[in-house]
C-alpha cells in the first residue's frame, strides 16, 4: 500500500469542464435510535385476547370427550340347555312366567342388563364372578376392566375409500341385489302406471336419493340397453317423507321393466357429466387408540329417559335356591374420554384433506360369552360379529344377515375363545392401534365439495346357540325355525360416532391459481372450466350466519372438542334409519 501523503484530492471542477464538485465526507448523525433496556421495563402493550387466538389456531392437538346414553331393550328370552344347562348363565337368568313356566329340565329368562351394559358391577356374584366354594366362577372378574368386558371404545379417523366393496340388498320376497359401493344407490323401478301419471317412471331407492328436480342420473340396469342418462322430473309419491327415497322421470320411450333392480350415481352438470358425477364409497377407519387409552365413568347426574327394570326372585324360585335381585334394563348414561392427546397435523382424512372429524368407535367384545359365535369354525380367529348397513336392517326376516351369506356380511374383527366345563365361549378381540375397520357408504361430489353418508355401518350382535337357546327355537312353523337357525335374531348397532374438529365454509370458492394465494392442497382443478374450486375451513371460535362453526374450550395448547352419542342397541324389526333421536335444545337469549 503506497504512502497516504502521496493521495491528492482534485474538485470536479478542475478536472474536466462539464464536471462537477461532490462531497466525499461521510455525515455523521448526533441523533440515538438505541438505548438501554431496563429490566421489567415494559414499552409495548400486549393482547392476550389475540396472543390467545393465535395459540388456538395454530394448535393440532386433541383430546375429545363423549357423552354417552345407552338406550336397549331386552327383547329376546330363551333357555340356557336341557337340564339346567350351563349353570352359572342358569343362575343369573332374569326369570320369566313365574314358577308356572319353570320345570325341572328348563328354566326360561332374560340375560341380565349389565351383560349389555358399559360397565359391569357384577364382580361379587357368586358362582358367577366369584367362588361360590363348589365349582370356579364363570370368570374370575378383575375391578379394573370393568369397562372393558362388554364393549371397547377407540377413537379412529376416516383415512381411505373403498370403491369395491361388496354391497347387498334383500326384499321381502327373497329377492336380492348385489353391487359395489362405486356403483352408487341401488333402486327398484315401479311400474309407469303408479298413480303419478301414465308418462312417469318411478325409482324407489333404498336409502336418501339427494336428488333435485332437474338434476340428472346415470342409471345402470342389468339387460337395459337404452339411454342411461336421465333428468328427475319430480320427487316422491305424495306419501309422507317419499320425497327422500323416490325420484320420477318423464317417460319418452324408456323400455324399462316393471320392478327391474339397479344403482344410479348422481350428475349435476349434464355438460360435463365427467367432473361432476358423484362418486360412492364405503369408508375405511384407522384406529388411533388401545383399549387402555380410555376412560369410561357413570355420569353422575344424568339417566337416559328409560326406567329400570328389576326383579326380586325368592330362593323357592330358583335353580340354586338362592335369592336373588335380577334387572333386565337400566337407564345408566357415560362419560368419555382419553389419556392421551391426538396431534392431527400428521393424519389426513380419506378425501385427502386436513382431519375435520374424528370418531368415537365402540365394538362389541362380549368377554363373558353370551354371544358371538363365529360362523365358520373352520377359520382360524373368524369372526362373530357381523356388519351391514343401516338400509339392511328390516322390519321382516332379511337373508343378508344369514350365516349363509357370512362372506358378504362378516367383519374383519377377530374372535377367540375359551372353555368351562366343556362350553366354549366366544368373545371378539380388542382393536389395536393401526388396525382398520369398515365405515358408512358414503358420497362425495366434486361440485359440491360436501361429503355425505348415504346409510351407516351397523354390526350385528347374535346369542350363542350352544348356550342360550332363544324361545323361538321351541316350536313354530319347521321353515321359520330353520331360517331361524341360520340367520337368528340379534341386536343391531351403529360403531361410529362423528366429532367435529372443524367446519368447512358452506360457500364454493372457485379462481385461478394465477390470481389466488394459499389454495388447499384438496381443492379440485375443473379442467373444462380451467378453474379450481375449493371450500375454506372456518376458523376455531368462528360461527357463520347458517351456525356452522366451531367453538369449544382450548387449553395449554390443547383443544377439547365433544360430542354427545345416543348408543341403540337395535332389536331385529326395527328400522334404525327411521329411528329420530330429539336432542337437547340449544340455549341461546330468546327463550
Amino acid at each position: 500500500m503506497g504512502n497516504r501523503d502521496d493521495i491528492k484530492i482534485v474538485l470536479g471542477s478542475e478536472r474536466f469542464k462539464s464536471s462537477t464538485n461532490t462531497d466525499l465526507s461521510i455525515p455523521i448523525g448526533l441523533d440515538n435510535t438505541q438505548r438501554e433496556l431496563d429490566e421489567f421495563d415494559r414499552v409495548s402493550s400486549v393482547n392476550l385476547a389475540q396472543v390467545f387466538n393465535n395459540e388456538r389456531q395454530k394448535s393440532t392437538i386433541f383430546r375429545p370427550t363423549s357423552k354417552l346414553s345407552f338406550i336397549f331393550s331386552n327383547e329376546y328370552s330363551g333357555t340356557t340347555g336341557v337340564g339346567g344347562g350351563y349353570s352359572p348363565f342358569t343362575n343369573y337368568l332374569y326369570l320369566v312366567n313365574d314358577t308356572n313356566s319353570f320345570s325341572t329340565t328348563s328354566w326360561s329368562g332374560y340375560p341380565q342388563y349389565v351383560e349389555f351394559d358399559f360397565i359391569r358391577t357384577d364382580f361379587n356374584i357368586s358362582g358367577y364372578t366369584i367362588n361360590d366354594g363348589l365349582t370356579p366362577p364363570h370368570v374370575d372378574f378383575v375391578k379394573k376392566s370393568g369397562t372393558t368386558y362388554n364393549w371397547g371404545q377407540y377413537l379412529s379417523y376416516a383415512y381411505d375409500n373403498d370403491y369395491d366393496k361388496t354391497m347387498q340388498y334383500y326384499y321381502e320376497d327373497g329377492t336380492s341385489y348385489t353391487w359395489k359401493a362405486s356403483d352408487g344407490i341401488h333402486f327398484k323401478v315401479l311400474s309407469p302406471y303408479n298413480g303419478l301419471g301414465k308418462g312417469l317412471i318411478s325409482f324407489i331407492c333404498i336409502s336418501e336419493h339427494n336428488l333435485s328436480v332437474g338434476q340428472y342420473v346415470q342409471i345402470n340396469v342389468p339387460g337395459y340397453t337404452g339411454e342411461s342418462l336421465l333428468q328427475v322430473y319430480s320427487l316422491g309419491n305424495g306419501g309422507f317423507n317419499s320425497d327422500k327415497y323416490i325420484f320420477n322421470v318423464f317417460n319418452y320411450g324408456f323400455q324399462i321393466t316393471n320392478n327391474s333392480l339397479g344403482t344410479f350415481k348422481k350428475i349435476l352438470d349434464i355438460n360435463n357429466s365427467g367432473e361432476s358425477m358423484s362418486r360412492y364409497y364405503v369408508r375405511r377407519h384407522k384406529i388411533l387408540t388401545s383399549i387402555d387409552d380410555i376412560v369410561l365413568t357413570k355420569s353422575g347426574f344424568e339417566q337416559n329417559p328409560f326406567q329400570n327394570k328389576n326383579q326380586f326372585v325368592y330362593s323357592s324360585q330358583t335353580k340354586n335356591n338362592k335369592a336373588k335381585i335380577a334387572q333386565k334394563e337400566g337407564s345408566q348414561s357415560y362419560l368419555i374420554s382419553f389419556k392421551k392427546d391426538i396431534d392431527v397435523s400428521q393424519y389426513f382424512d380419506n378425501l385427502n384433506r386436513p382431519l375435520s372429524k374424528l370418531y368415537v368407535t365402540i365394538i362389541n367384545k362380549g368377554y363373558f360369552g353370551w354371544f358371538n359365535k363365529p360362523t365358520n369354525l373352520n377359520e382360524p380367529y373368524s369372526s362373530g360379529l357381523r356388519q351391514g348397513f343401516g338400509f339392511n336392517i328390516n322390519s321382516y326376516l332379511s337373508e343378508y344377515w344369514s350365516a349363509q351369506n357370512f362372506n358378504i356380511n362378516k367383519t374383519s374383527i377377530p374372535t377367540n375363545n375359551y372353555t368351562r366345563n366343556q362350553y366354549k365361549f366366544y368373545y371378539n378381540e380388542n382393536l389395536k392401534i393401526g388396525d382398520i375397520v369398515d365405515g358408512d357408504f358414503c358420497e362425495y361430489n366434486n361440485f359440491e365439495m360436501i361429503e355425505r353418508t348415504i346409510s351407516k355401518l351397523c354390526h350385528k350382535i347374535t346369542y350363542n346357540a350352544d348356550i342360550f337357546k332363544i324361545s323361538y327355537i321351541q316350536g313354530g312353523n319347521p321353515a321359520t325355525i330353520n331360517q331361524r337357525i341360520a340367520n337368528p335374531q340379534g341386536y343391531y348397532y351403529t360403531p361410529h360416532y362423528s366429532i367435529t374438529l372443524r367446519e368447512f365454509s358452506t360457500y364454493i370458492e372457485e379462481g385461478n391459481s394465477k390470481n389466488i394465494v394459499n389454495i388447499p392442497n384438496y381443492a379440485f382443478y375443473s379442467s373444462k372450466s380451467k378453474l379450481i374450486i375449493w371450500r375454506d375451513m372456518y376458523d376455531y371460535g368462528y360461527i357463520d350466519n347458517d351456525g356452522v362453526g366451531v367453538d369449544y374450550p382450548f387449553l395449554n395448547g390443547t383443544h377439547y372438542p365433544s360430542n354427545e352419542i345416543i348408543f341403540k342397541l337395535i332389536p331385529e324389526g326395527v328400522q334404525s334409519e327411521n329411528i329420530n333421536v330429539i336432542f337437547d335444545p340449544k340455549i341461546d337469549e330468546c327463550e
